[in-house]
């Protein structure tokens, strides 16, 4: 296991890179944010998981030169056993991080781990994530306990019942379907 410091445009971003071996498994397909091919080393695909803001999870095959970017963090997904070739990093997370959650939005302009939100004018948790208390969190899924609507990926219509984030089955007529497009 070894740590690279990213400090070039965002946030500086601590990476973990764990042994070679495993791949990572997202809670969720939704999370998977791309797939590059012909990606040359893990320094490349460490910098693309940097630059796109929702990335807090990576894997890299090294021989077929493939890098997967989930916004799926390592805490939430599962490491699984797979070729000799593929590693999986992930970003160290930590209440610093979110030291400007609530600010001003001006100050969280530039910052990886905060959204700029304008109709509040403050510096919100980004998309799919959720504020609580100390950090920004990756929204649940279903069967995953949670506070509040919040909590869950509302977006899948997963929704926050009795402490248990609950998908609803969506049956509608095909005259309905047709209505909502």
């Amino acid at each position: 296991m070894c740590i690279m410091l990213v400090t070039n445009g965002f946030e500086p971003a601590k990476f973990t890179l764990n042994r070679a071996g495993n791949q990572f498994k997202a809670a969720n397909v939704v999370e998977l944010l791309s797939t590059s091919s012909n990606v040359r080393t893990i320094i490349s695909c460490v910098m693309l998981c940097y630059r796109n803001s929702l990335c807090r999870t990576f894997d890299f095959d090294s021989s077929s030169g493939q890098c997967r970017l989930f916004e799926g963090s390592v805490d939430t997904g599962r490491l699984l056993p797979n070729f000799a070739t593929t590693i999986v990093g992930w970003i160290n997370m930590s209440p610093s991080m979110f030291s400007l959650y609530n600010a001003s939005s001006d100050q969280c302009v530039d910052n990886r781990f905060l959204d700029s939100e304008t109709l509040s004018d403050r510096c919100e948790c980004p998309i799919h994530t959720f504020w609580n208390g100390s950090m920004c969190l990756n929204q649940r899924f279903d069967n995953d306990t949670c506070e509040n609507n919040n909590w869950c990926r509302t977006d899948l219509w997963i929704n926050c019942t009795g402490l248990m984030c609950i998908g609803k089955t969506c049956l509608l007529s095909v005259q309905e379907a047709a209505e909502m497009f």
